[in-house]
């Protein structure tokens, strides 16, 4: 009986109705949608971030992460890297030499961060052949081929088949210069990549700076779905076990940028006030409204009072509405969430479209960033749940108001 005198009281008040449930619905419809973009972009920033560090967990001589010292290195990298690449959960084991020195051509001299690298392993973590511009990507059989960013090509005024030469640092301490044929140009669009980093082979690098068999770095790619954390932790075990007899230290992608996951801790706590915002705006707005409703209804809930209904049933009567409107409202607001989140799903939201063009952090580069929108079925469950119930508890001080009308006074309340 009082769930229908409910149903018939939202829509006896269509207007009012309407107004609260507008409110409920678009608050609602906005978290969702809130909710899609920031675990999208959560997800491709954890992503990049292990990206730009090398791989999902990184092996590397001890404290070389921390000093990037060139004497600090993987010795025999071809065993380190068939033990690591036949870990629970390792889909790659990638081999880097990393040289940081000197390009010079006839016209002018850079510092070059240089990566030998094999491109048919390093396309398990990204594959770089896509942003060549010219050329090719280390695949023309040339014995020294090298790819230059775009910016530092440019400073060096250096073309196709040019001649480069490389000074660095051998793990010995020797300053040693190569001769290298530039083969590909690549424009990433990010300056710091664009200005300074350099590719050849593995084997190219390795000869090129007396590092036979060496590597600096191998860079794990993990299965989908596989923690960092812990195919660290397994990568560490299987390393002690075989007994390589050096020393190597195994970061994860959140040890080796701990910056990038702060950031992302920063961003949910954001995220996390924004919807406590969301919450207050509708707990106050909806008791609000409902306060509202229960001072221009005091006559006819004072006619009920004097019809013989108990003031708590009046109580609950207001109550039931709430549900039935909160029920009703939140069907919408799912039906506008759910669509919001398709249309940005398969449009996308262009980062730079937005002002930023030119924002980056550990190598990650977000002005080309494009958010899109992902559900997760657990945050959506749970911020429906906070919100049902934030509209709910908005209607028990109004109902309990209401609940304490005396009859005769609310009948003589518009006399």
């Amino acid at each position: 009986m009082l769930w229908r005198m409910a149903w018939r009281n939202l829509w006896r008040h269509r207007a009012r109705t309407l107004t609260m449930m507008s409110a409920v619905a678009l608050s609602y419809a906005l978290m969702l949608i809130a909710f899609g973009i920031n675990d999208d972009g959560h997800g491709r920033m954890l992503r990049e971030a292990a990206i730009a560090a090398g791989g999902d967990v990184l092996v590397h001589g001890k404290e070389y992460w921390a000093t990037r010292a060139s004497d600090i290195v993987v010795r025999d990298a071809e065993a380190v890297a068939a033990a690591v690449a036949g870990v629970e959960g390792v889909r790659a084991a990638v081999p880097r030499v990393i040289v940081n020195g000197l390009a010079s051509t006839a016209a002018d001299n850079r510092p070059v961060l240089l990566q030998g690298v094999r491109p048919e392993l390093e396309v398990e973590l990204r594959d770089i052949a896509e942003d060549l511009t010219a050329g090719t990507f280390l695949t023309g059989g040339e014995r020294s081929p090298l790819v230059l960013g775009a910016r530092l090509a440019a400073r060096l005024e250096a073309e196709l088949g040019d001649r480069i030469v490389l000074t660095g640092t051998t793990p010995d301490g020797e300053v040693t210069r190569a001769l290298f044929h530039l083969t590909g140009i690549l424009e990433t669009g990010t300056r710091e990549i664009d200005e300074t980093f350099a590719y050849t082979t593995l084997e190219a690098a390795q000869r090129a700076f007396g590092m036979a068999g060496a590597a600096t770095q191998i860079g794990v790619v993990a299965e989908p779905g596989a923690d960092a954390e812990e195919l660290s932790a397994r990568v560490r075990a299987v390393l002690a076990a075989e007994g390589t007899g050096q020393e190597l230290e195994v970061l994860s992608w959140r040890e080796a940028v701990p910056e990038m996951v702060a950031l992302i801790e920063i961003d949910d706590a954001l995220g996390y006030i924004f919807l406590g915002v969301i919450y207050a705006i509708v707990l106050f707005s909806i008791t609000n409204t409902f306060l509202m409703a229960v001072k221009e209804r005091v006559r006819e809930l004072g006619l009920l009072g004097a019809l013989g209904m108990p003031g708590r049933r009046i109580g609950r009567l207001l109550l039931r509405e709430t549900v039935l409107l909160t029920a009703l409202a939140m069907a919408v607001g799912l039906a506008i969430g759910y669509a919001g989140h398709r249309i940005i799903a398969s449009v996308g939201i262009d980062i730079a479209s937005m002002g930023v063009e030119e924002m980056e952090m550990s190598g990650v580069d977000f002005g080309k960033m494009v958010m899109y929108s992902t559900i997760v079925p657990a945050r959506w469950i749970l911020g429906s749940v906070i919100i049902a119930v934030a509209t709910v508890a908005s209607a028990v001080y109004p109902a309990w108001r209401a609940a304490r009308l005396e009859p005769a006074e609310a009948m003589r309340f518009y006399e």
